[in-house]
């Protein structure tokens, strides 16, 4: 977990109360209150200036490819679904070669902030998701057997804990007396984060979703406003 080297949060009122809350964590010894807190501030600030649109664009655009993908994986096959969307120069790979292609693939390419942090989260997601696979079998199954609304849940979860620590691993940092303070209290962080989201995430029963098109990245997108919203509401 961490940040870019110098990069700096937005500025405004409601980044300015983000950032005081962030420090409050510390003063309170990162305790569950003041993690909410400071989630609540972060969602609301960072739908205030564009980025929230516009991160949700980017996993929307993102989510949708990887749910695509593994559902002609579950109906035809890893061969096939690698041939079908273009990465035919992959097959017979190792798995190793095609979870970098994958990822790549995965990403829309635009060179903003919000492409970044969906890509990161999407790629701490599908090191989670493969891992010991070995074999070509083994990465078929771990395709075919992901569920597409626990997919949606964990990807989301992992793109919000990015983009906190994109924007406060520093802040964090600095105000941790050490290196091993700073990683045991981005975890607590990240674990009020899974937590929260697992507690009140809604389930739809997604059927019929063409998740090639426009539709599948506008149900992603939905999903992305609703997770922001499960921390702005807090304390209500």
């Amino acid at each position: 977990m961490g940040t870019s080297k110098g990069y700096s949060p937005p500025t405004g009122h409601l980044w300015s109360d983000t950032k005081r809350a962030v420090s409050g964590m510390a003063r309170n010894n990162y305790s569950q209150d003041s993690i909410g807190k400071a989630m609540s501030n972060f969602s609301k600030a960072n739908g205030s200036n564009g980025s929230g649109k516009e991160g949700n664009s980017a996993i929307g655009a993102s989510g949708a490819r990887a749910i695509n993908f593994s559902g002609l994986v579950r109906n035809f096959g890893l061969n096939y679904a690698l041939n079908e969307v273009g990465l035919s120069h992959l097959i017979g790979r190792s798995p190793e070669e095609v979870f970098e292609g994958l990822i790549d693939y995965f990403s829309e390419g635009n060179n903003n902030l919000q492409q970044s942090i969906a890509d990161q989260a999407m790629q701490e997601y599908m090191e989670e998701m493969m891992g010991n696979v070995r074999s070509e079998e083994e990465l078929q199954a771990a395709f075919a057997n992901l569920e597409t609304d626990i997919f949606i849940r964990d990807y989301l979860t992992k793109y919000l804990t990015v983009s906190f620590f994109t924007n406060f691993a520093e802040k964090i940092n600095s105000l941790c007396k050490d290196i091993v303070k700073a990683i045991k209290m981005q975890e607590r962080i990240s674990e009020y984060i899974r937590l929260e989201i697992a507690e009140n995430y809604q389930s739809d029963g997604l059927k019929n979703i063409d998740w090639k098109g426009r539709e599948g990245r506008n149900y992603i997108e939905k999903k992305c406003e609703e997770v922001w919203m499960i921390f702005e509401m807090w304390g209500d």
